[in-house]
């Protein structure tokens, strides 16, 4: 049996999470396959990790991606939050996420709406493109008690079982609002996927991209609710996967792998970043002086490292930073736990020149 070591295993994820190498341009869209999807929950936050993994692109590129090509797609799916994904797939995630979590049912004035909302909800957006609050006001001409105040706030009551049901997606922003299509209207005829095979498939694309893993990690980074661990163990059973060691626990990745060797490798990920999210050995990934920074910054003392950008340096958080956007400048601050190389100092300076293009402002970073 194969036996890892923890910088291995960092190495390898950054490798299979484009943050060792970018890939160029014209493979956006596969990097966020290879990824698993990209956390959108916060706009910028997205197009900053496509940024830290794809060379030579701006913020206009990624919208063009998911507006005017319609290539890749905004929907809720990994725990139940915002996430992008490539347009040809997104069936792939709401079965997956279909297979684990039953339908929840909302109880206003004593009835169950979940069903005639979810009906309603795809009505209503069939051949239109409607804003939050124009698509509550149409679900409420068509069910009677429909408690639109949950429709129409910004936690996407009701909005997460229609994607799940594949009858809604984002659509493009309208000045500072967002809008929803209807899936099939916006992206054309979906892949039909049965449940526990979409399953399967989405804990072997975790494995690719963040083995070796175990089916609890897998678990927490797909959905903690209505997913038990006995029942992650039994997908990763029916994957015919390959048993190593890591620090004497036990792991599995797809295939027997040569080791990837470590690269120098330095990146500024913002909050939300998908090597973040997949790392679920917090102690083999935060060290003990970022644990302060965490509980410093932001909402990083109430979420943790999920909700904290980060410094990365060699696959370990080696710091924090902030930024804010200018009329013409992208300011950022970066905060190291340590003292940094030269050679690091300079790699953070890169980033900073990396983000103010992508973004098409100038940055001025302090360190």
């Amino acid at each position: 049996m194969r036996e890892l070591t923890w910088e291995q295993v960092r190495a390898r994820r950054l490798q299979r999470s484009y943050l060792t190498q970018r890939a160029p341009a014209e493979r956006l869209v596969e990097v966020v396959r290879e990824v698993g999807g990209i956390h959108a929950q916060v706009t910028a936050a997205a197009e900053l990790q496509l940024a830290a993994r794809v060379d030579g692109i701006t913020h206009a590129d990624v919208r063009e991606a998911l507006w005017e090509r319609r290539e890749l797609a905004k929907s809720w799916t990994l725990r139940g939050t915002l996430h992008i994904h490539p347009a040809d797939e997104l069936s792939l995630w709401t079965a997956a996420r279909a297979a684990v979590v039953s339908e929840i049912d909302y109880v206003v004035d004593g009835v169950e709406h979940v069903p005639d909302i979810v009906e309603a909800i795809g009505a209503a957006l069939r051949g239109r493109r409607l804003l939050r609050e124009e698509l509550a006001d149409a679900v409420a001409e068509r069910v009677e008690n429909a408690p639109r105040a949950q429709l129409a706030s910004g936690w996407g009551y009701y909005l997460a079982d229609a994607a799940q049901a594949g009858v809604l997606c984002f659509g493009p922003p309208q000045g500072a609002k967002v809008t929803f299509v209807h899936t099939e209207d916006w992206l054309g005829p979906q892949p039909v996927w049965e449940p526990r095979e979409a399953l399967r498939e989405v804990a072997r694309r975790y494995v690719a991209a963040y083995g070796p893993a175990t089916h609890r990690a897998f678990r927490d980074w797909f959905t903690a609710r209505g997913f038990k661990p006995a029942d992650a163990e039994d997908v990763f059973a029916e994957l015919d996967l390959v048993e190593v060691r890591v620090a004497k626990r036990r792991a599995w990745l797809l295939e027997d792998e040569e080791p990837v060797r470590p690269t120098p490798t330095v990146r500024l990920l913002p909050e939300y970043d998908v090597y973040v999210m997949g790392f679920r050995e917090r102690d083999e990934f935060v060290p003990p002086a970022v644990r302060e920074q965490i509980r410093a910054h932001g909402k990083g003392r109430y979420e943790g490292p999920s909700a904290t950008p980060f410094l990365l340096v060699d696959g370990v958080c080696a710091g924090v930073w902030r930024r804010r956007k200018t009329t013409k400048r992208i300011e950022l601050a970066v905060e190291p736990a340590r003292e940094l190389t030269a050679a690091e100092r300079a790699g953070v300076e890169t980033e900073a020149e990396r983000i103010g293009a992508f973004l098409g402002l100038e940055p001025l970073l302090t360190i």
